[in-house]
């Protein structure tokens, strides 16, 4: 079943060829139990490292169920011991992080059986071999025969054609020594028993074939050597789909067995991401904010109509437009500023036709008095209401006061020094202490007052329409017919104006983002040592995985689970840490720069300093995984092409 043809094996020290192994030939069938003996150094543990594929030998070949291994890849190789081969080491080799019973089921795991079955074939594995009150114990709490005992459990729990032992005894007193040899013996009758040792007397009471080997040489070998015959049984090196959930599992523990110093390491990476997250957060918030007060001053679902030419859009364009089915409500849209004499005071004034949703007032703020009814009847704000009254401040309980004190109050309107009409006020819109000085009238009434007042039609009037489509394309398509039918275009100035706001504040994002980036590259390198340090901290560990047929892919794949994991704990400290830092600045802004200024102005002033959304969070937490996979995928390669034979020997 496993033949060597004069292989050979050779390292190179400096000047010296050492032949570890020297044109060995052996054969192996079922049945043999063969003691390898020799002095330290002699070789025999190359050749078990050989015979597994741990090692490769420098010349000749290696059949196995009569296939020649000399292409057999690193994969492959895998396989082979997953299946075929069950390994006792002297050391034992457990993998500490692990239960006995998941110890026993690791190989089966590694196959790709299913984990409920995998840990019932453990159980009874370890039954047998008499540690059925043991099976959920960690390594350390086991003594050094119990621990020898799971090893060989292990080896047998995927009913391998091949038990190589390496010193199995070497760690036991004499009397467990031979109670572990007689175990093997008993329960490999129909398999390859390969036990490396150096007690001659040992082999002599267990061995059916006593193999010395010295300076890499077979010296003796007391059963004589047979023709090969045909293996009944084929060599399938099938490959088994590994678990994702085991190398997660691998992957967790890894984590967890240093959690405070990868807590620390996820902290300083966060760090960064926090820094992404508040300053979303807070241009998330200045935008939402201004377009939100920006609302209240320009409606959303406003769109205004000028002249191409921008001049005075005629009664025939409007005429024209009104009768468009796509049009809801159409008036013309005045915005003059004009000097005014009220209470013996000169003052300037903006003078706006009314809006053409007489809700606009409600719903922006609280209006006092009545609508227009006559052509010299007006609305005018707070800030005209306080002028008027020659005050600066004024609380919210006051607003209906200080309109008892300017209702029905005239004024009037001057051109060239003198009175040209006389305006009544009717209604107050209370829209806080910083707007603006304006008076509202009725668009005929005001656009007769600016006729007059430039008859040639220097002055800015516009037609502001709602529509009943909601569809960009149709605006769109509405917006370009207007234009080649009327020459007129048609404007949102809501979404112009948030549009720039949104501009200038997307830039600053990204900018302050590529600031922020830089902190990550340092994270990355961060990442990158922490999984660097936990493989070279567990080189024994995938030196085992490796001997019991964990591929380069699966090691590889432990180690950037690792870190993404390390990724994933960077992103929920900073989503956690951002939201607070956000919830507290905003009760800190509320409660000493908007609360005050309201009161103080009596306004309305209605303004998030940070805006917490999901999409970024979900973003930082996906983009921190990745990244930090990325950032761990070279110590993660490197884990992979490590050396099982040194491995094994990493103290």
């Amino acid at each position: 079943m496993l033949n060597l043809h004069h292989v050979t094996k050779t390292y190179i020290n400096g000047d010296e060829t050492l032949h570890a192994l020297n044109d060995v030939n052996l054969s192996f069938r079922p049945g043999d139990v063969a003691f390898l003996l020799g002095a330290s150094g002699s070789g025999k543990s190359t050749l078990l490292n050989v015979l597994s594929g741990l090692d490769t030998p420098s010349e000749g070949t290696i059949s196995i169920d009569g296939v020649d291994t000399e292409r057999f890849s690193k994969k492959d190789w895998a396989i082979y011991r997953n299946h075929y081969v069950g390994f006792v080491f002297q050391e034992y080799n457990l993998i500490e992080h692990l239960s006995a019973l998941e110890n026993v089921a690791l190989p089966l795991l590694f196959q790709g059986v299913d984990r409920k079955s995998s840990l019932e074939r453990a159980r009874i594995e370890l039954e047998r071999i008499g540690l059925a009150n043991h099976i959920d114990k960690k390594p350390l709490f086991l003594s050094g025969g119990q621990q020898q005992r799971v090893a060989i459990a292990r080896a047998f729990v995927t009913n391998p054609k091949v038990i190589m032992a390496d010193e199995p005894t070497g760690a036991l007193d004499s009397e467990l020594g031979d109670k572990v040899i007689e175990y093997l013996i008993e329960n490999a009758k129909d398999k390859v028993v390969i036990v490396v040792t150096h007690d001659e007397d040992l082999a002599q009471r267990y061995a059916n074939r006593i193999i010395t080997i010295s300076d890499g040489k077979i010296i003796t070998d007391d059963r004589e050597q047979t023709p090969d015959t045909p293996d009944k049984d084929k060599l399938s090196l099938t490959e088994p789909r590994m678990r994702l959930s085991l190398l997660f599992k691998f992957a967790r523990n890894n984590l967890a067995s240093r959690m405070f110093r990868n807590l620390m390491t996820a902290a300083i990476v966060s760090v960064g991401f926090i820094s992404i997250l508040l300053l979303t957060f807070i241009i998330g918030g200045i935008t939402g904010s201004i377009s939100e007060n920006i609302a209240k001053i320009i409606p959303p679902d406003e769109y205004q109509i000028h002249h191409v030419e921008d001049t005075a859009i005629d009664i025939g364009t409007y005429t024209a437009i009104l009768g468009r089915p796509e049009v809801d409500d159409l008036q013309y849209n005045i915005n003059e500023t004009y000097p005014v004499q009220a209470r013996g005071n000169t003052m300037m004034f903006s003078f706006l036709s009314l809006p053409f949703d007489t809700l606009a007032f409600e719903r922006d703020g609280t209006f006092y008095g009545r609508m227009p009814e006559n052509d010299d009847e007006v609305v005018i704000s707070l800030r005209t209401a306080l002028e008027i009254r020659q005050m600066q401040m004024i609380d919210e309980d006051s607003y209906g006061y200080l309109f008892d004190l300017v209702t029905e109050t005239q004024f009037d309107l001057i051109h060239l020094g003198q009175p040209h009409t006389t305006l009544k006020i009717v209604g107050m819109h209370a829209d806080g202490a910083f707007s603006q000085a304006r008076v509202y009238m009725p668009y005929d009434a005001l656009y007769d007052i600016v006729s007059d007042l430039d008859p040639d039609g220097d002055y800015r009037m516009s037609l502001v329409t709602t529509l009943n489509i909601s569809s960009d394309n149709d605006i769109q398509a509405f917006t370009q017919d207007l234009y080649d039918t009327e020459n007129v275009v048609m404007r949102n100035v809501f979404a112009e104006v948030t549009g720039q706001v949104e501009s200038v504040m997307d830039n600053a994002l990204r900018w302050f983002i590529g600031v922020a980036l830089i902190t990550l590259v340092v994270s990355g390198i961060l990442i990158g040592l922490v999984i660097y340090t936990s493989v070279l901290e567990r080189i024994r560990e995938i030196g085992i995985l490796t001997a019991l047929g964990a591929r380069s892919h699966n090691i590889r794949l432990i180690f950037i689970l690792e870190s993404g994991l390390n990724g994933l704990m960077s992103g929920i400290i900073a989503m956690v840490a951002s939201i607070f830092i956000a919830s507290f600045l905003n009760r800190l802004f509320n409660s000493f720069i908007e609360a005050p200024l309201n009161l103080i102005t009596g306004g309305n002033l209605n303004f998030t300093l940070l805006s917490v959304s999901l999409l970024p969070i979900f973003f930082v937490l996906v983009f921190g995984v990745i990244y930090a996979m990325i950032a761990g995928a070279l110590p993660a390669h490197y884990a992979s092409k490590l050396n099982a034979v040194h491995a094994l020997r990493k103290e």
